[in-house]
């Protein structure tokens, strides 16, 4: 499940601020992640429920389940 711009569909980045530091929704808990910086293959967790995303890509934002998560997801 890719995540872009914090919603399942592509959504264009609205400002320079947000193409720099991007928002994302988590897909567990529904919790706002800011990204500082964002680079491809990097992981972020959610501040709230401590799942891990990762970077698929920065350009355009993408994030993803890490492979530890999507393990997790799928043996419940």
């Amino acid at each position: 499940m890719k995540i872009t711009n914090g919603t399942s569909n592509s959504v264009g980045v609205k400002s320079k601020r947000e193409a720099k530091n991007p928002k994302t929704h988590c897909p567990h808990c529904d919790s706002t992640i800011k990204v500082v910086k964002p680079r491809g293959g990097a992981v972020i967790a959610c501040p709230r429920c401590g799942v891990e995303l990762e970077i698929i890509s920065a350009d355009p934002f993408q994030v993803d389940f890490t492979e530890d998560w999507q393990s997790e997801w799928e043996e419940e």
